[in-house]
C-alpha cells in the first residue's frame, strides 16, 4: 500500500501542475514585503497591474536625496544603497539593501523631498509602487487599499521604534562623553 502511494503518475503529475497557480516573480516578491504579505493572491494580482518594473545599472540613481518623494521600491533582484549627502564630504552610506529589501515608503503618504539618496550598486531589478497608484487602489478597491494603509502604518511604527531607540542610546553616549569631559 505504502508503494502505491508513493508511486507517480506521469498523467496525474502533469494534470496536477496545472492545477498550480503560476505565480509572476512580481507576485512572489511583492508577497514577501510586510507591506503587502497579509493579502490575498487576488489582492496581490491587483497590486501587480498597478506596479512599474525598471532595470537600473551600477551607479545608477533610483532617487536622488531632495527629490520629491514619489513611492516606495521593493528589490528583485540586485543591490542597493541607500546615502546620505553631506555638504564638501563624499555621500555617506547609510545601508546596504538586497533582494527582497524595500524602501521609501513613506512617499506612499506624503511627496516631501527626499532625505537620503538610493543608488543601484550593481544591475538591479526594481519594483516601483507609486502614491497615485496607491490612490487609484484606494478609489477603486477602498477595503484593499486599507489594508495596504494599516500594514504600511505598522511598518512605519516599527521603524520609528528603532529609531527612537536609537536616538535614546546615541543621546545617552553624548551625555556620558559631555559629562566626563566636565569631570576631567
Amino acid at each position: 500500500m505504502k508503494d502505491i502511494l508513493n508511486t507517480s503518475y506521469p498523467l496525474f503529475e502533469s494534470f496536477k501542475n496545472k492545477l498550480k497557480p503560476k505565480r509572476s516573480q512580481a507576485q512572489m516578491a511583492l508577497s514577501q514585503v510586510n507591506v503587502f504579505s497579509r493579502l490575498s493572491w487576488q489582492e496581490i494580482k491587483i497590486v501587480e497591474n498597478a506596479i512599474h518594473i525598471r532595470n537600473y545599472a551600477p551607479g545608477e540613481p533610483v532617487f536622488k536625496q531632495g527629490d520629491p518623494g514619489s513611492g516606495m521600491y521593493i528589490i528583485m533582484e540586485g543591490c542597493v544603497g541607500i546615502f546620505l549627502d553631506i555638504p564638501q564630504q563624499a555621500p555617506k552610506q547609510l545601508s546596504k539593501l538586497g533582494d527582497g529589501d524595500f524602501f521609501g515608503e513613506i512617499a506612499l503618504l506624503d511627496a516631501s523631498p527626499r532625505t537620503a539618496a538610493a543608488t543601484a550598486l550593481e544591475n538591479s531589478t526594481i519594483i516601483g509602487f507609486y502614491r497615485p497608484d496607491l490612490m487609484d487602489i484606494l478609489k477603486t478597491k477602498p477595503a484593499l487599499g486599507g489594508k495596504i494603509l494599516l500594514a504600511l502604518s505598522e511598518v512605519l511604527a516599527v521603524r520609528l521604534r528603532s529609531t527612537n531607540g536609537e536616538l535614546v542610546k546615541v543621546s545617552r553616549k553624548l551625555e556620558t562623553a559631555l559629562e566626563s569631559g566636565t569631570n576631567e
